[in-house]
């Protein structure tokens, strides 16, 4: 029999949004199951939700609902997700001022969700989110979906042009640079652009998803962009390194180091990125057969 020896979510807020945290995750050991949604804002920051952003109130709805729904062993994941993404689209394209927003508005998110019974784990990923399984022979398999990170990239460079050949900062760089990324907005949930979720809802039945015989686990983590940054900062040496950190108790510490490590580099010169540091959020579970 599995039990879980091990569970822990932690999130910290980054410099972006005016401080309001729009990543989003709940572990729910009962149903075997935890969902993690890293919300973004729509990039000309329309915003209808009162006392938060909507991007903050599109992760929470979308991981609450998809977790609640998980509760049913029969229900599949990527179902699961389906029917939750809609029934939040359904309420925010309802809210006033819905009706005149344009794609680049809407606020999104990617998504990981860890499910676990007595003869598997399944990971199941939209977006960019990052997840790491541990195995019993001490190995480890990476989920990811790069596809949104090398789009970032080529911005960031773009940004970093921009600063040096106008004597400018990062931060003016990233305003004079807004329609480069709106272009990569606009080319989420399109053919040959990238899969994630929002209010469009056309993400959905585009998921990542990997299995693993379950007497081979021994641990499962996901974070959001905003924390595997620290492979990028050099907290660790890579995400495999990152999930063994956590699981061995040490969340607490790699935040603090990458936290640290991005004010060190607030003129974003050092390691290119669009601002000083984005919300930062894991799951960590580990088992034991």
């Amino acid at each position: 029999m599995t039990h879980t020896t091990f569970f822990e979510t932690r999130t910290w807020t980054g410099s972006g949004e005016g401080r309001i945290n729009e990543d989003y995750a709940v572990i729910r050991t009962d149903a075997r199951c935890a969902v993690l949604v890293d919300g973004a804002t729509g990039l000309t920051k329309v915003n209808l939700v009162a006392g938060e952003t909507d991007a903050s109130w599109y992760a929470r709805e979308l991981a609450q609902q998809t977790a609640a729904l998980l509760e049913d062993p029969a229900m599949p994941a990527a179902r699961a997700l389906a029917q939750a993404g809609t029934a939040v689209a359904e309420e925010y394209l309802h809210m006033p001022g819905s009706s005149a927003l344009g794609r680049e508005d809407l606020p999104n998110g990617s998504v990981a969700i860890l499910r676990w019974s007595e003869d598997k784990l399944e990971v199941t990923m939209l977006g960019d989110c990052t997840a790491v399984v541990t195995l019993a022979d001490g190995s480890a398999r990476l989920v990811h979906d790069a596809t949104l990170d090398e789009l970032d990239r080529q911005n960031y460079e773009r940004m970093f042009c921009y600063a040096t050949q106008n004597n400018a900062t990062m931060a003016q760089a990233r305003k004079a640079l807004n329609d480069r990324f709106i272009e990569n907005r606009l080319k989420m949930n399109e053919p040959g652009g990238y899969w994630a979720a929002d209010a469009t809802c056309r993400g959905f039945g585009h998921e990542l998803v990997e299995r693993f015989p379950m007497a081979q686990v021994t641990g499962a983590f996901a974070c959001s962009d905003g924390f595997v940054a620290a492979v990028e900062m050099g907290v660790t040496a890579d995400e495999t390194s990152l999930a063994q950190d956590v699981l061995a108790g040490k969340g607490e510490q790699v935040a603090r180091a990458l936290r640290d490590a991005e004010q060190a580099d607030r003129d974003l010169m050092r390691v290119h990125r669009s601002k000083i540091s984005d919300d930062a959020t894991y799951i960590a579970i580990a088992f034991e057969q």
